[in-house]
């Protein structure tokens, strides 16, 4: 059970992954710098060479095709986390 509910993680994980790969690069390069090395807007906007503005469209906009994107990954979060509260 443990091996199964592991490789789902894996799975889901990956296909998070391709997802973010398959962002337009300026939204990418936005919300990873955002999301996984904590940088403030401010930050990316000064490292990128846009405004504050910019910056907060391209995260907007990069969370937004996430969840579509993802949406049907849910249901199978959710069974998975269910599976190890039983």
């Amino acid at each position: 059970m443990e091996k199964l509910l592991m490789q789902e993680w894996r799975k889901l994980l990956e296909r998070v992954k391709e997802a973010i790969d398959a962002l337009p690069a300026s939204y990418r390069e936005a919300f990873v710098m955002h999301r996984f090395t904590k940088k403030s807007y401010k930050e990316i906007a000064e490292s990128s060479g846009v405004s504050v503005k910019t910056i907060a469209y391209r995260i907007q906009q990069a969370t937004k095709l996430l969840r579509k994107d993802l949406a049907d990954l849910l249901i199978t979060m959710i069974v998975c986390v269910l599976s190890v509260v039983r």
